[in-house]
């Protein structure tokens, strides 16, 4: 039992710890922007999103690219910022704000009820609270399993273990769920200017339209260098996966 105290232990230091430097470093990027040096916050900002999963640092990196003119660059971050935070209402409005930059303003279809209440239950926890729910969870888990062993068959004790046994698979189960959904792009943004929407993977297939830098896109499908996207009821097609930045 003093062995798992200390672990937890251990473990709540380690995170404390490494929470603490990225703190300082946001607090001095946070400085720098507000003292008008963009290109140095822009600078701490990027290292920041190498260690951390926080959606205010992709969010600050637009912010950096907006007042910096970089309205393209500063977009595909809000909406990586979005990514982590669906509901966000400062990304929103942001994303707003850039749009009026580009020529193309097609929107995306409204998510549905489902998807609308998993992405605010994902706005109320980001990963790294349930990254670290879960790990309380498997701890808690094996206390139970701990006190089992040690007391026998004790009814109260097989409950709890149980119950967190189902708790720990129920966050195992989000926590690779949302982990995956990370790893891949549902949605892009056009990158290239006068990029070709065709009817097919591959440029002997039909153009359709002709779609400019800033347009969003959700991502139907995809075939080697190709992918296959709508921006809207009325825009589908597939487009060279190098003229889009994925999200």
């Amino acid at each position: 039992m003093k062995k798992v105290i200390f672990f937890c232990a251990a473990m709540a230091l380690l995170l404390s710890g490494a929470g603490a430097g990225i703190r300082d470093d946001f607090s001095a990027a946070n400085r720098a922007y507000e003292e008008g040096k963009y290109p140095e916050a822009l600078a701490r900002y990027l290292e920041i999103n190498k260690q951390a999963d926080d959606w205010q640092v992709p969010y600050n990196i637009g912010n950096c690219y907006y007042k910096m003119g970089r309205y393209l660059s500063a977009k595909v971050y809000y909406l990586k910022a979005r990514k982590l935070r669906p509901l966000e209402p400062a990304i929103a409005r942001n994303i707003a704000m850039t749009n009026r930059y580009f020529r193309d303003d097609a929107r995306l279809p409204e998510p549905d009820f489902i998807t609308r209440a998993v992405q605010t239950l994902e706005s109320r926890i980001s990963m790294g609270a349930l990254s670290i729910l879960l790990l309380l969870a498997v701890l808690l888990l094996n206390v139970f399993i701990f006190l089992l062993l040690t007391r026998g068959r004790n009814k109260k004790v097989a409950y709890a273990l149980g119950f967190a046994l189902l708790v720990a698979a129920g966050l195992a189960a989000c926590h690779v769920s949302r982990a995956s959904a990370m790893d891949r792009s549902h949605t892009a943004v056009v990158w290239d200017t006068d990029a070709q929407l065709r009817s097919g993977p591959g440029e002997d297939n039909t153009v359709l339209f002709i779609v400019n830098p800033g347009l969003e896109v959700r991502i139907i499908d995809r075939s080697r260098d190709w992918v296959q996207v709508t921006a809207s009821e009325r825009i589908a097609g597939w487009i060279e996966k190098k003229k889009l930045v994925l999200i």
